[in-house]
């Protein structure tokens, strides 16, 4: 997917969409709650700390309890995975996301995005297997040949 990347939120967004949120928890109608929590999981499920990500993916696990089938905190619980690098959870997520809305482009992208990534991660593994695997054989050979 070239040099694309999901949108990234630096820690004064997020301050604010808390702020928001706690503010207009108290005050505001359901549909002012409901519009505010949305922009705090967005930011927290962006943002680029690690405790942001996973406390969004878990705002959106409890919304998700409520509406199992809200496509935009299904989104967004990916991107949380995604983002903690749970690239399995994030794919498995997408794919019954996109199997109840096919065509949602953001959905497609971040599958994209996850694919690579779990490529990658394979491929990181393979050559940390191969590695040790050389370092063994080579051991054993040197190993070996002193004993000649």
């Amino acid at each position: 997917m070239g040099q694309e990347h999901l949108p990234v939120v630096d820690l004064d967004s997020v301050k604010l969409a808390e702020d928001e949120y706690r503010s207009i928890y108290h005050s505001g109608s359901a549909e002012e709650v409901d519009s505010a929590r949305f922009r705090l999981v967005w930011a927290l499920v962006h943002s680029t700390t690690r405790l942001h990500q996973a406390r969004g993916l878990e705002l959106c696990r409890a919304k998700l309890k409520e509406l199992p089938n809200d496509r935009e905190f299904r989104y967004f619980a990916a991107v949380a995975c995604y983002n903690l690098g749970h690239y399995i959870d994030a794919r498995r997520e997408l794919s019954a996301l996109l199997k109840d809305h096919p065509g949602f482009r953001q959905a497609e992208f971040l599958r994209g995005l996850t694919e690579d990534a779990i490529v990658r991660e394979g491929l990181m593994g393979v050559g940390i297997g191969a590695a040790v695997v050389g370092l063994g054989v080579g051991l054993a050979v040197l190993l070996g040949g002193g004993r000649k």
